[in-house]
């Protein structure tokens, strides 16, 4: 197993996909602020927050969490030399992982919940189908896709 094929590029793609969403949240919040005195390290207060934030701040949720994996997908897809599927999906596993905490740790609408874990394997799974190798047939020419 090597590092710079496996390792290295999850790292490299769930780090990326973290902070990229984190950047996305600061983002949606400039839109969508918290209540005055809203403590974020604050697990209680932040949970009264969240209960009172529009669908609308949700769904633009959603879409960060759809191309921050995405853009993960591919980030782990390149940095692994565009050769194997395995990193994408242990970064989509990571990211789902850490979207269960999340929806564990604070209330979100049920809707929200159930897509949210949805969203971030096929989504870096696609991302790895931008990147990937392709590879040519000699005999036939055609396309092999890796």
């Amino acid at each position: 197993m090597g590092i710079t094929k496996y390792v290295l590029p999850v790292v490299v793609g769930a780090m990326s996909g973290m902070i990229l969403i984190t950047l996305g949240e600061m983002w949606i919040e400039t839109i969508y602020p918290l209540r005055a005195g809203t403590d974020k390290y604050d697990v209680d207060s932040l949970a009264k927050a969240i209960k009172e934030m529009p669908d609308k701040a949700f769904v633009l949720l959603l879409i960060n969490y759809i191309v921050c994996s995405f853009l993960a997908g591919m980030i782990s897809t390149l940095v692994g030399r565009r050769t194997s599927l395995r990193p994408a999906l242990v970064v989509g596993i990571v990211l789902t992982l850490a979207g269960l905490y999340n929806v564990i740790n604070l209330p979100h609408p049920l809707w929200f919940s159930v897509l949210n874990l949805l969203v971030y394997l096929p989504f870096v799974y696609l991302g790895y189908l931008i990147v990937r190798k392709k590879e040519v047939n000699s005999e036939n020419k055609d396309l092999v896709l890796k």
